[in-house]
Order: structure tokens, then sequence, then C-alpha cells
């Protein structure tokens, strides 16, 4: 019974909707166009598009995120040396390259190894447009000297490498160590 009476509310109303509509077809068809305009140019106009894909893709409380003001936090952009330490967890267009020593073994031990490839890779061309790109071409500058900045840890093992060089007590590597 409530049905019935509630369909035939409802079948009657539209149907009056419907007259009205189609008696005021001018107002129908400018209105919704006008305010569309209106709300368009106004209101649509403050957003911005997202281009952050982590807002887009993760939840706000993600470990993700977590993780990265965790990181954010033990390691400032702003107060590391060189501002390499933000490769650590920040996005970029740069490119790793990671060296593992043998199980059990200790990659500090492999210094020589280690700066050779570094050596290789400061000397690669790469050849685009007519030009010849190097490593020079590409590093990251550092603002007080205009160098390119290097990771600490080849900055250590070319110092030890020096220090074991200018030490003339200790034994030099060889060629069966290299």
């Amino acid at each position: 019974m409530l049905r019935q009476v509630i369909h035939r509310g409802l079948k009657a109303s539209f149907y009056w909707l419907g007259l009205f509509v189609s008696r005021h077809p001018v107002f129908f068809l400018t209105v919704p166009a006008v305010l569309t305009i209106i709300f368009g140019s106004t209101v649509l106009s403050r957003f911005k598009p997202e281009t952050d894909l982590e807002i887009l893709v993760a939840p706000t409380h993600s470990l993700a995120k977590i993780e990265r003001s965790l990181a954010n936090s033990l390691f400032p952009i702003d107060q590391s040396k060189h501002k390499l330490y933000s490769d650590l967890h920040t996005p970029g267009r740069y490119g790793r390259l990671i060296l593992l020593a043998k199980s059990g073994g200790n990659i500090l031990e492999l210094a020589e190894q280690v700066l050779q490839v570094h050596k290789k890779v400061l000397d690669l061309r790469v050849n685009h447009k007519g030009f010849n790109y190097s490593f020079a071409h590409l590093c990251v500058l550092s603002h007080r000297d205009k160098r390119c900045v290097l990771d600490d840890i080849i900055t250590i093992f070319e110092d030890i490498r020096s220090a074991i060089l200018s030490n003339e007590n200790a034994p030099r590597p060889t060629e069966r160590d290299r």
C-alpha cells in the first residue's frame, strides 16, 4: 500500500516536471550552460593538477610515508655535506651502482677494485646528437669550487690509497692483491 502511494506520487511529480521542462526549453538549455561557464571560470580555475605520484597512489598514513618522514628526519637534505644523501630516500634522475663483496667478504678490503670501477664510470663517454657527454657534464656540482660532488665513500677510498702510497713503511698493493 505504501509502495503504491510512493509510486503514484513519484509518477505524478515526474510527469509535471517533464511538462514544465517541455514548456520552458530555452530556460533549461541556457541556464545550465551559463552556470557551467561561470562555475568553470571561477571555482574550477583554482584547482591545480596533482603532479606528486605519491599523493595520488599512497594513503595518507601509509608505511611508506612514515618511513620517508623518518628518513627525512634522520638525513635532512639541507644539512647534508653535499646534498647527495637525498638520493637515499627521494626519487630523481640519477644512476646507482651497487657493488657487493663475495659472501663473507668485506667491501672495504676491495677499495682498489671499487676505485677502478669508479675510474671506468668517470671515463665513460656517450655520444648524443653529435656531442660526447661524460660524467663531468652530468654530475652534481658543489657550490664552493664548482667541481663534481663525489660520494663520501669514494673520497675515503681515495684518501686511503693516497695515504698508503705516501707511507713508505706500509706494503704497497701488488698485482695479486688487486
